[in-house]
């Protein structure tokens, strides 16, 4: 009898999302490694997590802004979830609506980042001073 897993093991790969101009919708540039990617999980990085300042030495959208902000992903020719609060992805947080259990986990969706994006709610303008960055952990298999 041998022992061996059949789950696959996840690629890691930390994106950001850096904004110059408060206007409108915030896409993601495209990502070839993760073209043809299965997400399995995903995570965001805001203040609250310990960090400041993404990879660049941008600094992180403000914890008071990340309440105000929402995730769509785009897969298959359509926004396959849509608006989802960034509070929601945060996974070390003292906030009660932070996502306190780990990862959010999305399970195989090929998601085509070049057409997803960031946005504010309606008519709310951030006060995190320009430039800023939305810093994402992702968590896929090929």
């Amino acid at each position: 009898m041998s022992t061996y897993s059949t789950s696959p093991l996840y690629n890691y790969i930390n994106i950001q999302l850096t904004v110059n101009q408060n206007t409108g919708r915030f896409y993601f540039p495209d990502y070839p490694q993760l073209r043809d990617a299965k997400i399995q999980a995903i995570s965001y990085y805001a203040v609250w997590s310990g960090m400041s300042k993404d990879i660049n030495n941008v600094n992180l959208l403000g914890n008071g802004d990340i309440v105000n902000a929402y995730l769509t992903l785009y897969s298959g020719n359509k926004e396959a979830i849509q608006n989802l609060p960034l509070i929601k992805l945060v996974n070390v947080t003292a906030q009660q609506s932070g996502n306190n259990d780990g990862l959010f986990t999305i399970d195989n969706l090929m998601v085509d980042f070049s057409k997803s994006y960031v946005e504010f709610a309606n008519g709310y303008t951030p006060v995190t001073t320009l430039p800023y960055s939305f810093e994402f952990g992702i968590y896929y298999t090929k």
